[in-house]
């Protein structure tokens, strides 16, 4: 059985594109993939050691709305992952 799966475009902003070295990537998920498994997909690409992609506190906009981790993404959504929000 095979797993069919979509491309989603991701854009990256502020010191996460810096870190990563790039402003936007195309990744394959699994149809009806959620915000988490992009996120471990992007962990998996550039690293799990990158402190700015952070599961737990990265902020992620669907569609220009903010997204909990359990959303499901579609083929078309626009996706911007921004780094952790950090200061005092």
């Amino acid at each position: 059985m095979t797993t069919r799966s979509i491309t989603i475009q991701v854009k990256f902003f502020a010191s996460l594109k810096e870190s990563l070295g790039t402003s936007q990537i195309g990744l394959n998920v699994p149809i009806e993939s959620t915000v988490e498994v992009l996120l471990k997909k992007i962990q998996d690409t550039y690293g799990r050691d990158n402190p700015l992609i952070d599961i737990q506190h990265a902020r992620v906009a669907v569609n220009q709305q903010l997204a909990e981790i359990d959303q499901v993404i579609r083929q078309d959504d626009e996706i911007a992952i921004f780094p952790p929000i950090t200061g005092g």
